[in-house]
């Protein structure tokens, strides 16, 4: 009997087996618990297995269903990236992409190679710096920025949630002596202003060792034991270990990345980057 598997089917399986619960998987595929859950008892009947072992914490695979796993998950990538390949050949344009600087040389240049490849006639323009100022000329200069902002904002489409914390050389003992001093990005700038309300409003004195427009000078300094950095945990350089009120500190807001539009219709290609962004960063394996 000839058997065919819809792709919905495999994403559904796939996704429960990554987020291990039926409930959060409705939420990420934007469907009804009720819906997925009939999409794996009809995946279940065709391939005539138990694919999932249901409990009241967790959803874990069955000896079959690991097995099953990836091949669902191969046929959704091909299935995609198929789809993908023919929408793009007739998506072209221009496109002025502003980020901040961390996750321009850290997270998205895999992410931006794979949009060249597969959108070959999009002219991509990449500019990075503080957010503040690439916000300041979105419309203008820049069709999209991806921007650091605090968590709750609520401007832009946030992509994804960033734990910030304080740093230091993971090669020193960290102790508490004042004054405290600071390796801190240039002002104006968010997380150096974070930093040094917490500790005013904590009582902490400090001297700022360092300051520099680059996110890889002042992390390279706090990495050198000469001082005490803001970072997000996602995106900081090997050689840190961060530090929070466990260690005498005072808490620093969270932070989340969010992509904000130039107003107006958005153009194919400005479309589809915009996509494209959403979609990598939210399987981005990043640590929190």
């Amino acid at each position: 009997m000839l058997r065919n598997i819809d792709v919905d089917l495999l994403r559904s399986f796939a996704t429960i087996a990554e987020l291990r619960s039926f409930t959060r998987a409705a939420a990420a595929l934007a469907r009804s618990q009720s819906t997925v859950s009939t999409q794996i008892r009809r995946l279940e009947e065709l391939a005539g297995q138990t694919l999932l072992q249901r409990s009241p914490h967790e959803v874990l695979l069955t000896r079959a269903g690991e097995q099953f796993l990836g091949y669902a998950r191969r046929i959704v990538a091909l299935h995609d990236e198929a789809l993908d390949v023919i929408n793009a050949q007739s998506v072209r344009g221009r496109v002025r992409l502003a980020v901040m600087d961390d996750y321009a040389t850290i997270v998205l240049p895999e992410t931006l190679a794979r949009f060249a490849r597969s959108h070959p006639e999009v002219e991509l323009e990449v500019t990075t710096g503080f957010t503040r100022d690439l916000l300041n000329s979105l419309g203008e200069e820049f069709d999209l920025v991806l921007a650091t902002q605090k968590a709750g904002d609520g401007r832009g489409d946030v992509l994804r949630k960033e734990h910030t914390a304080w740093a230091c050389s993971d090669r020193v003992a960290f102790a508490l002596d004042e004054p405290l001093q600071l390796a801190l990005l240039k002002a104006p700038n968010m997380f150096r202003e974070w930093a040094l309300e917490a500790l005013n409003e904590a009582g902490l004195r400090w001297r700022i060792l360092f300051s520099s427009s680059s996110i890889g000078a002042v992390e390279a300094v706090a990495a050198s034991g000469a001082a005490l950095t803001v970072v997000k945990a996602g995106t900081a350089r090997p050689g840190l270990k961060l530090l929070g009120p466990d260690q005498g500190l005072p808490a620093l807001p969270a932070s989340e990345i969010a992509l904000h539009q130039a107003p107006g219709r958005a153009s194919a290609a400005v479309a589809a980057l915009s996509g494209f962004l959403a979609e990598a960063l939210a399987e981005a394996d990043l640590p929190s």
